[in-house]
């Protein structure tokens, strides 16, 4: 080899050098802004991994650093890689895209409703099958005709989950490992918990920092339970990007933007492929996916006409606030799908005040946020002042929430959030009958919202009840204890575990509650200032969470 060749290779070995370090500071820089506490994050190039970033710790309690084989969640990347999955049963022919899933496999939780028999996979593929995200209770229930417009849906992949255990005679696990897997090579990945991922795994944190509990799934859920690295995940990205393990015509099919799939009816920047999101920019298509598991974000972008990409998992509730800055990074120029993902997110500047109000003054924390004695508005706009401030109930600190609430309701009198959080910040305190004041203003602000109406009705020392239905059964809740308390509320199945939809009431040396319940079996709980507690002197509870267990009767 020449010498004018070997300093060649060398001076661009040492350019990437430089940009990988640069880049690398860049997102240190990102992650310390946004309080987020570890990072794996991959880049493709070329259809091949160029870079690889393991930044950061993996618990903020434990310490660990993040790197090659730390495991995340993929939160709705599992997606892709089921959709991924499901293609190849398209191009076996053991599967029709566009015949309904009913005749595959009758789903149980949607026999009520005609509308089911029309559900196909395509549609639940480009998240067009009407079904919601998730369903609200027990009952699966149709949002939309399916077909008609475009509504994210986890529900229909776990249906299409049941669909592709009847068509293959397989369990989903052992399906996925042999299908998605095992072929790309995805050693460090499972869509169920692996025993293995307990010497090496990334802890989920919420903006604050503060650790919460693991979810070590141990059935699939084809919408989300997939645990994965950076370095594992790129694989299927270079297998997207290069068309590898499907023919090329059957990643046409999943890759083109499909029937009423616009995210945005009318509007054809952000629409819907079969498994992934579709981005229409300057520099081309590119498929993309966020996922959101709460505690654990994630993001994933691909560009096939240029064979770039990049997919990123990061251990924190402000996972995605970053997002946009990495894509700008790596790539530049608009992305509208970022835009539409964090449109009604905090940003790092939201998540970076929430932890100066928790570690300084109030005053330096909010000083520049501030034009004199009133907020800036356009630094801080009253949805993210309310954000801030209900992240501060969640961390119990209730009188921070105030001072913020209070400040909002000067900036914009007919602010219903800012006097409901107002009213929440009060209950927490301990002053329900302060609550009841602002609960009132805000029910007299917007009438329709009547939750407001009836929380004010409920701190009434006089409300009682009313009846549910003819045979409901007047309940009564007692907690003989924590007589120094602020607030000790009942939540449970009969209320969607709303923690502050019933407050009790201290009387005659216990906290009382009684409710108007038909009859039925419920879950419940007492919660202490935020603490839950089931019932002391009820022996009956639910295997696993503890949860008391109530039996009402019929009359």
């Amino acid at each position: 080899m020449s010498k004018t060749l070997l300093c060649t290779a060398a001076l661009v070995a040492s350019s990437s050098l430089c940009q990988a370090q640069d880049q690398t500071a860049a997102l240190q820089a990102l992650m310390t802004r946004a309080h987020v506490p570890g990072l794996s994050l991959a880049y493709v190039k070329n259809g091949k991994v160029a870079q690889t970033y393991y930044l950061g710790t993996r618990s903020n309690d434990t310490g660990g650093k993040v790197d090659t084989q730390t495991v995340f969640q993929a939160a709705s990347l599992t997606k892709v890689a089921f959709a991924y999955g499901v293609m190849h049963l398209v191009e076996q022919g053991k599967l029709d895209l566009d015949k309904p899933l009913s005749s595959y496999y009758s789903y149980p939780d949607l026999q009520y409703d005609a509308r089911a028999a029309k559900v196909t996979a395509r549609e639940v593929l480009s998240h067009t099958s009407g079904l919601p995200n998730w369903r609200n209770g027990d009952t699966l229930k149709f949002k939309y005709n399916p077909g008609e417009r475009w509504n994210y849906s986890g529900e229909g992949f776990v249906w299409l989950g049941k669909v592709v255990e009847h068509i293959t005679g397989k369990e989903l696990e052992p399906w996925l490992e042999e299908t998605v897997l095992q072929p790309l090579g995805m050693e460090r990945s499972g869509f169920i918990w692996k025993n293995e991922f307990d010497q090496n795994y990334a802890w989920p944190h919420t903006e604050t920092g503060t650790t919460s509990g693991r979810w070590t799934p141990d059935k699939v859920n084809t919408a989300a339970s997939l645990h994965t690295t950076a370095d594992s995940y790129a694989k299927l990205l270079c297998a997207l990007l290069d068309k590898k393990g499907l023919k090329p015509a059957t990643f046409k099919t999943m890759l083109q933007p499909q029937a009423h799939s616009q995210v945005e009816q009318g509007k054809t920047t952000l629409s819907w492929s079969l498994g992934v999101g579709r981005q229409e920019t300057a520099a081309g298509p590119a498929f993309w996916q966020w996922g959101d598991n709460g505690t654990f974000k994630a993001f994933l972008i691909g560009y096939p006409e240029k064979k770039e990409g990049l997919v990123y998992f990061a251990n924190s509730a402000a996972g995605l606030t970053i997002a946009g800055d990495i894509l700008q990074l790596f790539f530049g120029g608009a992305q509208p799908a970022i835009a539409w993902v964090t449109n009604e997110d905090p940003d790092i500047r939201h998540i970076a005040l929430l932890n100066d109000l928790l570690h300084e003054p109030f005053t330096t924390a909010m000083a520049p946020f501030m034009k004199g004695s009133i907020q800036d508005t356009a630094a801080l706009p009253e949805s993210k002042m309310n954000w801030v401030a209900y992240r501060l109930l969640e961390n119990r600190r209730p009188e921070l929430a105030e001072q913020l609430f209070r400040l909002n309701t000067q900036t914009y009198p007919d602010s219903v959030d800012a006097y409901a959080g107002l009213a929440e910040a009060a209950l927490r305190s301990g002053r329900p009958k302060e609550a009841e004041q602002w609960y009132t203003k805000a029910a007299t602000l917007k009438p329709a919202k009547t939750n407001y109406k009836q929380m004010a009705l409920k701190l009434d020392s006089t409300f009682v009840e009313p009846p549910v239905a003819a045979d409901s059964s007047l309940t009564f809740f007692r907690l003989g204890d924590f007589p120094g308390a602020k607030l000790v509320s009942l939540a449970g199945t009969f209320n969607g575990w709303n923690d502050l939809e019933v407050p009790m009431r201290w009387k005659n040396g216990a906290w009382e509650a009684a409710l108007r319940l038909a009859p039925g079996t419920y879950q419940y709980k007492f919660v202490i200032d935020g603490v839950w507690l089931s019932d002391p002197r009820n022996p009956k509870t639910h295997e696993g969470d503890m949860n008391s267990i109530l039996v009402v009767t019929a009359k």
